[in-house]
């Protein structure tokens, strides 16, 4: 029996937009409370090309963590969803050459985008979609975009910029903490490479986990990599006997009301031998 060395890459990833770093949400006034809301209208109309290009957005003002370049300030006012004000983040220097960040307002925003101004601010009749909202603990979060979760989120049904419908969710840990913590507690565990050619130095096993109605973990999915089907036979047993003995330290979710797992792809690096 030897030791199993693991390194975890994860394959389940939610991209928007093409950002491949996590995104800064707009802020949202909601339910007298403040939201992180993952969704951005502004630049879902033909206003934007044109607000872009006026004096709101100087050169190299965009970051790696909002390119968009702005933070949206939203409420919800009498069902409605209407922009208040609009920010960016501008670096600066202070006399004692220290650089720090302040917010600064664009207002050509309101000027771009004339024709939806009322007297609360900017309503956005063009919206027609689910828009998720979250405060709270960080339960879950992928550093992509807005691939997170909070412990409180809802899901706002919006028709032509009304609210219609709301759906509140609580977002938990059932158990486990992360699937490194897991993959630590693996680390220490063994396998057998018994049957298996010499020449076969490392594979790959994708793990998918299906969880009962309580949450608990049911069964695996395994899909593996680098073997031969004869090679699979041999492993797969070996490998759900591991995961098995492990899975009270597998991390189980609960978000916006399912039971969730990430699918998490594990290379097993065969021990030299001594």
């Amino acid at each position: 029996m030897k030791k199993i060395h693991f390194i975890f890459i994860l394959l389940s990833f939610i991209v928007i937009k093409g950002h491949a770093t996590g995104q800064v949400a707009e802020l949202l006034s909601f339910d007298d409370k403040s939201w992180s809301m993952f969704y951005c209208p502004l630049d879902m109309v033909e206003q934007a090309d044109e607000w872009h290009k006026t004096n709101d957005f100087e050169k190299n003002c965009w970051s790696t963590g909002c390119w968009r370049g702005y933070i949206g300030h939203w409420s919800i006012i009498n069902n409605k969803l209407i922009l208040t004000e609009v920010v960016r983040e501008k670096f600066t220097t202070d006399s004692l050459n220290r650089s720090r960040s302040v917010y600064v307002k664009l207002p050509h925003v309101f000027k771009c985008y004339s024709k939806y101004v009322t007297p609360q601010g900017i309503f956005a009749s063009w919206v027609n979609d689910t828009i998720r909202i979250g405060r709270g603990r960080l339960i879950r979060y992928n550093h992509m975009a807005f691939d997170r979760n909070q412990e409180e989120e809802a899901l706002l049904i919006i028709k032509k910029g009304i609210v219609t419908k709301v759906k509140y969710f609580h977002n938990r840990i059932v158990q486990g903490h992360s699937m490194q913590d897991f993959g630590k507690v693996i680390i220490h565990d063994s396998i057998s490479w018994n049957g298996i050619s010499d020449n076969v130095h490392r594979f790959l096993f994708r793990m998918k986990v299906n969880h009962d109605e309580n949450g608990h973990v049911d069964s695996f999915d395994l899909k593996f990599y680098k073997l031969t089907p004869e090679q699979e036979i041999i492993m797969k047993p070996r490998i759900l006997e591991l995961v098995n003995r492990h899975r009270n330290d597998i991390l189980v979710m609960q978000i916006l009301g399912k039971y969730v797992t990430e699918t998490y792809t594990f290379p097993i690096v065969r021990p030299k031998k001594d």
